[in-house]
């Protein structure tokens, strides 16, 4: 951090000085996206680009879903693609990656050279009502200096004119997903022309948005997903960050949303019956202004967000959402409906969100408790561990938890979403919120199997995921301090370590080595939502840090007898955690990859029984 007036307590290790110890299912996860990201094509990734510069395309096939060539979000997952390259390269040192970063990045950068104007001087021939591509700019040279994206800046101007979801689909969205990608790259693999490529965008979003008055641009961002702008405010404070350029903190204010931020500084829910996505990767970006300009109501906007989602929107899995909007608060049993619930991509900004939020606060682990009901319960489960021809790495797009619901995943290049490429990147960073340090201490605060080592110590976690319980060996380079996470759903695994609130606390000297031996015992237990159903109370079976789920076809709702935690009992010998009562059998939610199944359950009290 180089510019910022608010500064976290302390830093992530970066995924070069950690890595994913071997086995199980978060390694084999990581190897099938791994694979994917080495067999993408990146011309075709850049096809989009190409084309709309009017460019040789190099003979490359385009893609489906969202990026197809007329698609109006096209762009975004070129973006995930450099985000995802960059975490790769990071955390594995493989060649393919840096070399396909260097690649795409300089590609774009050509093109971008390209672009030239005012930005602030482009209008289209488009209006609201006549907005076909075929009426879009053909001429860069107009476009405005530092433009780049997988289209003329056509829908930006329509935007500017209010124009509605589906005639336009959120260009500063895409715009975001570029830029955070081309940071992600400078930050992470330190690619000085992804930061050339960055700035453009910056101070071409600067000099588009500055003549707008402030109510202009509050009734932009409030339009439904058409204003979506992804985390650009982000982006522009992290710019700022790095190169102490004035206008790319005003650019980052220029998408402060009036609507929502107030209210929820002042601890009000804001954000009821709103697109969910379409909200969470600003409030990441709140707190970033935070840290930018000490503003404390960015903070409080950002920390109320956060207890308010997980308080009053969130499903036991860690997801939100039914058809991608936030419903009302504690309104969760009413709102599960068959596959439509807990979108992937929502999951990911959340974890991101509690990610930030932790590091200015690293003693409060409910942070990292978050992290890790949806680490495991969402995102591990998202991906397919069934590889086709045209499948390498199959992600999810909602993350069903409706009754009989079952699984559907994308594949390599025709069902491009936001949650494919938010997927490309999820499963190749699993032990980037791993290990936290501060000038005082190593935070331990996830148990995945993983292992850090840097000019202070060597940590390693040997993992008995999913089965309970974690070996800690610490080799003490000097002397220092290791906390422990005590998980929320386990009483006191690390016997005879002093605890300090949620962490267990060993301290080494220079040229010690410590071990120990964590003993997680799970337990059954059930999550209730707020609301009822039909009358019946609803609740998720959760067994240590797993939502049980029941594979069962019937789209009717499975009824537990209130008594159903006295009933259930382990099953010995089970590859996966399982669980028992008589008449179904739990397995993780992540277990379920294939084939309809529950993840709520109506419980059946003496008083639903009387009535």
């Amino acid at each position: 951090m180089e510019h910022y007036a608010k500064n976290p307590a302390g830093r992530y290790a970066p995924l070069n000085k950690t890595s994913l110890l071997e086995g199980g299912r978060f390694f084999e996860n990581r190897g099938r996206a791994l694979k994917y990201l080495r067999e993408l094509d990146p011309d075709r990734m850049l096809y989009n680009f190409r084309a709309a510069f009017g460019m040789d395309t190099l003979g490359a096939a385009p893609l489906g879903g969202w990026e197809a060539p007329d698609g109006l979000l096209r762009g975004h997952g070129t973006g995930h693609f450099i985000s995802a390259l960059s975490l790769a390269y990071a955390a594995t040192g493989e060649e393919i990656f840096g070399d396909k970063l260097k690649y795409v990045v300089h590609e774009l950068r050509k093109l971008q050279l390209l672009s030239g104007g005012d930005p602030a001087a482009f209008e289209t021939r488009c209006t609201p009502e006549d907005a076909g591509q075929d009426k879009w700019s053909r001429d860069p040279s107009r476009w405005g200096e530092g433009y780049i994206s997988a289209y003329p800046p056509d829908q930006f101007a329509l935007l500017e004119k209010f124009t509605k979801y589906n005639t336009i689909w959120a260009p500063y969205y895409t715009l975001h997903k570029i830029t955070a990608g081309l940071l992600e790259c400078y930050k992470r693999v330190g690619i000085g022309e992804a930061l050339d490529i960055a700035r453009g965008i910056g101070g071409w979003i600067y000099r588009r948005l500055s003549p707008l008055t402030a109510e202009h641009r509050k009734k932009m961002w409030s339009l439904y997903i058409a204003g979506e702008f992804g985390g650009m405010n982000e982006s522009m404070a992290r710019l700022y960050d790095v190169t102490g350029d004035e206008k790319y903190l005003a650019a980052a204010r220029m998408f402060d949303n009036e609507n929502i931020f107030p209210g929820l500084a002042r601890g009000e829910d804001t954000i009821a019956n709103l697109h969910a996505n379409q909200h969470i990767p600003q409030i990441i970006g709140a707190h970033r202004e935070y840290m930018a300009t000490g503003a404390e109501d960015y903070e409080a906007a950002a920390v109320n967000f956060f207890r308010i989602v997980t308080e009053h929107h969130m499903y036991a899995i860690g997801g939100v959402g039914q058809g991608e909007s936030f419903r009302d608060a504690d309104a969760l049993a009413a709102n599960i409906k068959g596959d439509t619930n807990c979108e992937t991509c929502a999951a990911y900004n959340l974890m991101k969100l509690a990610r930030e939020l932790y590091a200015f606060e690293p003693e409060n682990a409910a942070y990292m408790e978050y992290y890790e009901r949806a680490l495991i319960n969402q995102i591990l489960a998202s991906q397919s561990p069934a590889v086709t021809a045209n499948r390498t790495s199959g992600v999810t797009y909602m993350l069903p938890i409706g009754p009989g619901a079952e699984r559907s995943y994308s594949d390599d290049y025709d069902s491009f979403t936001c949650c494919h490429g938010t997927g490309m990147e999820n499963h190749v960073k699993y032990q980037d919120a791993s290990f936290f340090m501060t000038a005082d201490a190593l935070y331990i605060n996830q148990y995945l199997g993983a292992a850090v080592e840097n000019d202070i110590l060597c940590a390693r976690v040997d993992s008995g995921f999913p089965f309970g319980g974690a070996t800690v060996r610490i080799d003490f380079k000097r002397d220092f301090s290791v906390k422990l996470r005590i998980p929320h759903w386990c009483a006191e695994p690390f016997a005879g370590l002093e605890r300090r609130g949620s962490y267990a606390v060993i301290s080494g000297r220079a040229g010690e080595t410590a071990y120990v031996e964590g003993r997680f015992n799970y337990s059954p237990r059930l999550e209730f939502t707020p609301d009822r159903l039909d009358g019946s109370p609803v609740a998720a079976v959760l067994y240590g840090p797993f939502v049980m789920v029941v594979r069962e076809p019937s789209a009717e709702w499975l009824v537990l007898g209130g008594d159903v935690l006295d009933r259930l009992r382990p099953v010995e010998g089970a590859p996966v955690p399982t669980l028992t009562d008589g008449a179904h059998t739990f397995v993780p939610m992540y277990a379920a990859d294939s084939g309809p199944y529950h993840t709520y359950f109506k419980i059946r009290s003496a008083q639903t029984a009387a009535v």
